[in-house]
């Protein structure tokens, strides 16, 4: 595996013919993707479980996929994942059923690579920026939760003191926080891989926000002894020292 590959992008490669397989992984790990490959349907299925992956290249006439049955069956094995499909032998038939499946494209072998190349780089940046929402949609949900839970915990004992609720309160929100923020830095890199250059979503509103937070959480240290709010502000810092703003230099922290 190149380095940055993993960046760039994870793509599982599903196809019978084994010369095809061996050079399109190439091709693609020499392009800077991650490339694993299957010989069958059943193969891709193992894989799609075991690991996460931004991609599915599958050939249509492979075992397990003459009809399209694995890509029918995909979103209750890797749901959201992109496909490509890819056909020694392209007929009416296939490619009808294709659109129906939402497909994101239909190749004739052999494939031309500036076109594999472009069609799987806005593939894998459309599934990142998904996956980013999703997961912040999720998130938020659960945030939603466990702060009704507290709130329900606060509301029962308004006359008790004590900095255990607040700490709670902090730890939580910062937490999610973090986890927001990471989310953000992920969509805005996939976007800017989709459009063809790392610095073409402006990454400052992300850079200031960590750098408030970090602020935040250095004025109120003394106030709030908490390992977990001390670790949570170092895991900020290194994600700022790895959000370079527009133009590429890091930006150091508070």
């Amino acid at each position: 595996m190149n380095p940055g590959s993993e960046q760039r992008g994870r793509i599982l490669l599903a196809d019978d013919d084994a010369a095809f397989r061996a050079a399109t992984r190439a091709f693609l790990r020499q392009q800077g993707f991650e490339c694993e490959t299957a010989a069958d349907a059943t193969e891709a299925a193992t894989l799609l479980a075991q690991s996460e992956f931004d991609l599915l290249l599958a050939d249509i006439q492979m075992p397990g996929n003459s009809s399209l049955e694995f890509i029918e069956r995909l979103p209750q094995v890797a749901s959201g994942l992109p496909v490509i499909l890819l056909t020694g032998h392209p007929s009416m038939q296939s490619a009808v059923r294709s659109v129906r499946l939402q497909v994101g494209a239909y190749l004739v072998k052999p494939c031309e690579p500036d076109e594999l190349l472009a069609l799987a780089t806005e593939a894998i940046a459309r599934h990142r920026a998904y996956r980013a929402v999703t997961s912040n949609r999720q998130r938020l949900e659960a945030w939603t939760r466990d702060l009704a839970q507290l709130e329900e915990v606060l509301r029962k004992a308004p006359g008790e003191a004590g900095a255990a609720p607040t700490e709670a309160y902090l730890n939580l929100t910062l937490q999610n926080l973090l986890a927001s923020l990471l989310d953000l830095k992920l969509f805005t890199e996939a976007m800017g891989r989709r459009e063809g250059q790392a610095d073409s979503v402006q990454g400052a509103p992300l850079v200031k926000a960590l750098q408030d937070t970090i602020a935040v959480l250095e004025r109120t240290k003394q106030s709030f002894k908490s390992k977990e709010l001390g670790e949570l502000r170092k895991k900020l810092e290194g994600l700022l020292q790895t959000s370079p703003p527009r133009g590429g230099a890091k930006v150091a922290a508070p």
